[in-house]
């Protein structure tokens, strides 16, 4: 290899390594080195060991085509990371597979962005305290409902709750005894329902619930059902025992 060619591979800021037919590295550029910390001296001759199972460099040796995706990887200080490689195998002119070359970078920093930005659309879209859908995402699933009712006339129904007494609660026992009330009561709404039906915090202490595949009898139904379960529920705060109700 010219020093040149070297050179250039060197600062393209990804990891390069050849193996040989038995997977043994007969190159490891600077960029290799500097994701994984294994240096040329320590890591030529030896075989590429970055999976011991499903390895995609057996596959792309046997098969001869090209292999391509994301994976973790184990770095020499122990630390785990995540990186994109391609497997391209090597021929000779008689087509005949001589090896293969290894091209990763380190997306590590990419995948923690792609996760930050789910935690804030997360965030957004469901209430911080009942882990419920929060109103914006409900509207979303109303309109989404509104749609496929307006294309295949599918039916659905909207169900508007209110715990009794809320303010009461809050002024007699206290605002966490009143978090404590409004978790229990999304939990219990959430495991009544069926899994297909939506129900969100609307604000306060009003929840909405999006029941899909219903007719006027059945809304009603279901709408008696949440009410009588809830009902049903009852928290003691060490001194008495406070009842929960819905309307």
């Amino acid at each position: 290899m010219s020093n040149f060619f070297k050179e250039t591979v060197d600062n393209l800021g990804l990891g390069v390594c050849n193996v040989d037919r038995e997977k043994k590295i007969t190159y490891w550029n600077k960029g290799a080195f500097e994701i994984t910390g294994f240096d040329e001296k320590e890591i030529l001759g030896n075989k590429f060991c970055f999976w011991n199972e499903n390895c995609p460099v057996e596959s792309a040796l046997s098969s001869g085509e090209m292999r391509e995706s994301n994976s973790v990887i184990e770095c020499k200080n122990g630390k785990k990371i995540n990186i994109s490689y391609k497997i391209i195998p090597n021929m000779d002119k008689d087509k005949k597979i001589i090896g293969a070359t290894i091209i990763f970078h380190d997306i590590s920093k990419h995948i923690e962005i792609v996760r930050k930005v789910e935690e804030l659309q997360q965030m957004a879209s469901v209430d911080y305290l009942t882990g419920l859908p929060n109103r914006r995402m409900f509207e979303k699933s109303l309109n989404a409902a509104l749609e496929e009712m307006h294309r295949g006339n599918k039916k659905f129904g909207i169900i508007f709750m209110d715990i009794d007494n809320f303010k009461k609660i809050n002024d007699n026992y206290g605002h966490e005894i009143g978090d404590l009330v409004l978790k229990m009561v999304s939990a219990k709404l959430l495991s009544t329902l069926r899994p297909y039906d939506i129900v969100s915090r609307w604000g306060g202490e009003e929840f909405v619930a999006l029941v899909s595949h219903v007719d006027r009898t059945k809304l009603f139904a279901i709408a008696s059902r949440l009410r009588s379960m809830v009902d049903m529920m009852s928290i003691f705060n060490g001194e008495c025992i406070i009842k929960v109700t819905l309307s």
